[in-house]
């Protein structure tokens, strides 16, 4: 048996994501991204999304039929999963390992987006505004940049309630810990997972994962942006068309450049 710490590339949460994530109604919230474009840039064809993980999202807007859509992430183990649905699919989406911090793409698209939180998991300030500044050079003029973040609300709310374990159809155990420490503004989700024998009676091999995010208000993430060059539409309450404040636990933020 072998023990493994892949904390800095997701290879092991890719095993089990999609059973972590089984409760995301993915075609709602691919309706409602889709909601947000044709009110803010109903000509827009081409999508990028940032930090895809499996690709359910892209592959759930791209059974709308409207939308050119690259999907990326900086995991290649993610990206493998998502490869296979859409071949399954038969889908036309494109795969792309790209880290947000550099993205390094010969296009230039109408929305780029990134969403379940992404950049929570960035813990600086001047990470996030690098991280807005690689989106903006990959934006067409008058392209949208859409993102969604979580609260202090929403952790000191949900946190305790995302502790969860279970074992995968492809034989993979996993227990997550979820905790939140709210002087520090972290959220901690630990993953301890197990590849099991066929039979489930022998542990194969060991992972543990540990990510961390940072809870922002709306207010914080409002003072970012204005170091941009971006300009601020709206930002949402949570899968809703009304404003968002500093009480909203999930805020999606609409900004074009």
């Amino acid at each position: 048996m072998t023990e493994k710490n892949k904390n800095s590339n997701y290879e092991a949460l890719a095993y089990i994501y999609d059973e972590v994530m089984q409760d995301i109604d993915y075609d709602d919230w691919a309706d409602y991204i889709d909601e947000l474009i044709q009110e803010h840039h109903p000509d827009a064809v081409s999508i990028l999304e940032l930090a895809c993980g499996t690709g359910r999202l892209a592959l759930s807007l791209d059974e709308l039929d409207c939308y050119d859509i690259t999907a990326t992430d900086r995991s290649e183990a993610m990206l493998n999963v998502g490869r296979l649905k859409a071949d399954y699919l038969k889908s036309s989406i494109r795969w792309e390992v790209v880290d947000f911090f550099d993205i390094r793409l010969d296009e230039t698209y109408d929305v780029v987006m990134t969403l379940f939180d992404s950049l929570n998991y960035i813990l600086e300030d001047g990470k996030i505004v690098d991280v807005f500044k690689q989106v903006y050079k990959v934006l067409n003029d008058g392209g949208l940049f859409i993102f969604d973040f979580t609260t202090p609300a929403h952790s000191e709310k949900y946190a305790e309630k995302m502790n969860d374990q279970g074992v995968t159809p492809d034989n993979y155990r996993f227990v997550r810990r979820s905790y939140y420490l709210p002087a520090e503004k972290l959220h901690y989700n630990e993953f301890d997972i197990e590849k099991l024998s066929a039979d489930h009676g022998e542990v194969l091999e060991r992972f543990r994962e540990v990510h961390r995010q940072r809870a922002y208000k709306l207010s914080e993430m409002k003072e970012l942006i204005a170091k941009t060059g971006f300009e601020f539409l709206e930002a949402y309450d949570d899968f809703d068309v009304s404003e968002a404040n500093d009480n909203s636990s999930r805020i999606t933020v609409v900004l074009r450049k």
